[in-house]
């Protein structure tokens, strides 16, 4: 029944009145894809071929190491031999050093080494079980024959392709509707489900595993899907524990400046030039502690805090970028070469329909990648470090 009022206000009889309404949905989320961005998909510097398969491998060697370790103690100064930990890890000819002894290398069996101490006129001395032995030169005898010379076998790694994928169903009647913020509701969803799968694709280095059924050659089956390896699943060398036992569980400690430059020593000394480092917002907030009395500002300058995006590496001087990515692990900074490591674009996102089984538009957003990293020794991380000291 009607009713009768006085005067008409703006907070009765409200249904019929105008809304403002955006003409676009606004996302909550932010969408960031920094390490995907940072790393990329050029996996033509690996020189692969046979492209474009499930299992990809890729072929790694390394110099022949230049220290091994002492079996045995010498225990006497005019000893002529002396056993290493490595068979057949020098040849005849080598100089190598020990504590601060050099010694001449004239023979090869197995792991002993036939040798002349204190050859330079350094002094002969003893040497405890497991001391280093480091390879400094070689001088051969002159008209010697070939002897046998160490050497290295090439390496495979490999990883596996994973399958992402999004199912996008909208019902006939919606699609055909004129809506606020959405022209189309299928290319609305397709958007929302490729940009979902990226994020997730940019998580893959901090949190891909390697599984399928099969060591090599695992390519899933109809029930087990297969996955790919991320930066842990490779980097196994140069990794700093910020914890109270420099190892894996221990107590998390503060990040110190000292982490990082003994990572990026340990680095360099294996030959890897890391060029990026990917970090969380808390380790980028130390970072700024770290070096921000390292940086020269000009009497004017009126803004309160720095942001360090470089870092010039403690060694050789080369500069180092900051990548702050919201989907790395808090605790974790990860040192990384990046002609070294890639996205493998087996088959990139794209978007198809499917058959219909009902009143609805039916496709899906699919795609297939892999991770690659080459070189574990040019590569390293700090990780488990505090993140409230």
């Amino acid at each position: 029944m009607t009713q009768l009022s006085g005067m008409v206000q703006s907070y009765v009889n409200s249904s019929p009145d105008k809304r403002m309404v955006t003409d676009r949905i606004l996302m909550i989320d932010p969408y960031e894809i920094s390490t995907y961005l940072a790393l990329g998909t050029d996996v033509g510097k690996f020189n692969m071929v046979n492209r474009e398969g499930k299992v990809y491998e890729w072929l790694e060697d390394t110099f022949n190491p230049v220290a091994d370790q002492l079996e045995a103690a010498i225990t006497g100064t005019t000893t002529t031999t002396m056993t290493l930990v490595t068979e057949a890890a020098f040849q005849a000819g080598d100089i190598v050093l020990i504590d601060s002894e050099k010694v001449w290398i004239s023979a090869m069996s197995s792991a002993t080494a036939t040798v002349v101490k204190g050859w330079g006129s350094t002094t002969k001395t003893t040497h405890a079980d497991s001391a280093t032995v480091t390879l400094i030169g070689r001088a051969r005898v002159d008209g010697d024959t070939a002897d046998d010379s160490p050497s290295t076998e090439i390496s495979t790694g490999y990883n596996y392709t994973q399958i992402m994928q999004r199912t996008v169903n909208v019902a006939r009647t919606i699609e055909k509707m004129a809506e606020y913020g959405v022209s189309s509701w299928e290319d609305y969803m397709i958007d929302k489900y490729m940009k979902e799968l990226m994020m997730l694709l940019n998580k893959l280095p901090f949190y891909g595993t390697r599984s399928a059924t099969a060591t090599l050659g695992g390519a899933g089956t109809s029930t087990v899907a297969r996955s790919a390896g991320g930066l842990r699943t490779f980097i196994t060398n140069n990794l700093t524990y910020a914890t109270s036992s420099a190892a894996t569980g221990g107590t998390a400690q503060a990040l110190t400046r000292k982490h990082i430059d003994d990572t990026l020593e340990n680095v360099w000394t294996d030959g890897g030039k890391p060029d990026l480092l990917i970090c969380g917002s808390w380790a980028q907030r130390k970072l700024n502690d770290f070096y921000e009395g390292f940086i020269m500002t000009s009497p004017d300058y009126k803004i309160g805090g720095n942001i360090i995006s470089k870092l010039r590496h403690p060694i050789d001087g080369s500069f180092i970028d900051i990548l702050v990515d919201r989907h790395c692990p808090s605790n974790e900074m990860w040192l990384l070469q990046r002609d070294k490591i890639a996205y493998y674009p087996f088959d990139p996102f794209f978007y198809e329909r499917l058959a219909k089984t009902g009143d609805f538009l039916n496709g899906e957003v699919v795609g297939e990648y892999g991770f690659i990293v080459a070189n574990d020794k040019a590569h390293g991380a700090v990780l488990e470090f505090s993140t409230s000291a």
